[in-house]
């Protein structure tokens, strides 16, 4: 990508790309940044008194947009203008507020892209961002799960993240590493007779154990974060007739799964989903488990098995008279379903639930089992810093490797030891460095902004 610098941040070539959902709507976006961005816009207002290229950035005009190529009218549009290093970018960029639809922004996307702007890849302007020092990495992230966040909790979670909360906990950790490693490392710079004397094991010790138990409680952050970024399958299982599409089409709030009192109505699986306490939850309603009595029910009874075996959690329904399969596991909730019924049974083993999808009884105690068994925090729990993603939480688990690998060494070994350790202490912190983008790759990059839209 060429490349030039201005105000200390570099400038890639134009690139452009609608920055809203297709469809219906007031208004759409269409952005536009790198070097020469500003004239690019000029070509799409030509003959307007004040051009954009004219314009002071954080300023907008109203302008007649034209095809540069023939002239012809393409939409009245907002056009805002903004000057490196003060836009999204750190880049000259421009945003054209034209009307809604799929029409109208795909025009002036054309317009630009023949007026010599390239198209943009997924996360092309977030990664500008990042690379221009706008953005560290782990909050250009945060605005990807923004982005996705399918409940408030989980927009919480990502606004936490978006706000800083990872950084300055993983730049303290760093900072402090680096304050201990160079007290170790002083005794590599003098002589025998000069040595400032080696760092005392118990305070070595005690000051590494306290960055461990951050970053420790940070990594177990893994679970609600990889909860609300990606939801838990939960899955519908048992025999026919037990109420399965019943109850999941009560837990749903619809009609979504055909019932009816001959077995085997379901013969494929279904998934919906929804959000309990602001968790994702995919929902599946599988074929009701027996000796299926064609190749079409054998095939659903086999996916529904599969399915459940996958599954964060499994609803075992037990219907009034079946008995239940011997010890579930972990992943296995067993639910005595149709507990209206008066050959229901009145009581049942403890880490079960009993449920009535006609009369809402155990309902709520069932959603309650459901966060209990997917790990899921409490609502109101989260907040208190941001839920890391797999990316992080690898990176911590190596730096908490690092780390005791250093305090083993330094407490068995002592001044001997003092070189080693501080190595493993410098490959903690680079694992850190990490987290926020202080080292990266172009595979890294490559990596997490190509799961972004484009546009974003």
């Amino acid at each position: 990508m060429e490349t030039d610098r201005m105000n200390g941040m570099t400038q890639g070539g134009p690139v452009a790309a609608i920055a809203t959902a297709p469809g219906p709507a007031g208004i759409a976006v269409v952005r536009l940044s790198g070097a020469g961005a500003l004239g690019i816009a000029d070509k799409l207002c030509a003959g307007s008194r004040t051009p954009p290229s004219s314009r002071p950035g954080g300023t907008f005009g109203l302008y007649r947009l034209k095809d540069p190529a023939t002239g012809e009218f393409l939409d009245e549009a907002l056009v805002l203008v903004f000057r490196a290093p003060h836009s999204y970018t750190g880049e000259d960029a421009a945003e054209f507020q034209v009307h809604g639809g799929r029409a109208a922004p795909r025009r002036a996307l054309s317009a630009l892209l023949a007026a010599g702007a390239a198209p943009a890849g997924p996360g092309e302007f977030s990664r500008r961002a990042f690379l221009n020092g706008r953005l560290p990495l782990d909050r250009a992230e945060a605005v990807m799960d923004l982005v996705a966040a399918q409940s408030d909790r989980a927009a919480r979670a990502a606004a936490e993240q978006l706000s800083g909360s990872l950084g300055r906990r993983t730049d303290a950790a760093y900072a402090a590493l680096l304050a201990l490693c160079a007290d170790v490392e002083a005794t590599l710079d003098f002589t025998e007779e000069e040595t400032p004397g080696l760092l005392p094991p118990e305070r070595f010790a005690a000051r590494l154990d306290r960055i461990r138990a951050d970053l420790s409680a940070l990594a177990d952050t893994f679970r609600e974060g990889r909860l609300l970024r990606e939801g838990a399958l939960v899955v519908l299982s048992g025999p026919p007739n037990a109420g399965k599409s019943t109850l999941f089409n009560v837990l749903l709030g619809t009609d979504r799964a055909i019932t009816a009192a001959e077995p085997g109505t379901t013969r494929d699986s279904i998934e919906e989903g929804l959000v309990l306490e602001g968790v994702p939850i995919r929902l599946a309603d599988t074929a009701g488990l027996r000796e299926g009595e064609s190749d079409v029910e054998r095939d659903g009874i086999r996916r529904a098995r599969d399915l459940a075996t996958g599954a964060d959690l499994e609803l075992r329904l037990v219907p009034p008279g079946e008995t239940p399969l011997p010890t579930p596991g972990p992943r296995t909730l067993l639910v005595f379903s149709q507990c209206d019924r008066p050959d229901a049974p009145p009581k049942v083993p403890p880490d079960s639930v009993r449920v009535s999808a006609v009369t809402g009884e155990g309902l709520d105690s069932l959603k309650a089992a459901i966060l209990d068994r997917i790990g899921a925090e409490p609502a109101g729990a989260e907040g208190q810093g941001a839920a890391v993603n797999a990316r992080h939480r690898a990176l911590l688990l190596s730096a908490l490797s690092s780390l005791d690998n250093a305090r083993a060494l330094y407490l068995s070994r002592g001044e001997e030891a003092a070189a080693p350790a501080a190595a493993h202490l410098r490959a903690a912190a680079e694992s850190l460095g990490a987290v926020t983008g202080r080292a990266y790759t172009d595979d890294l990059l490559d990596a997490v902004f190509g799961r972004f839209c484009v546009g974003k």
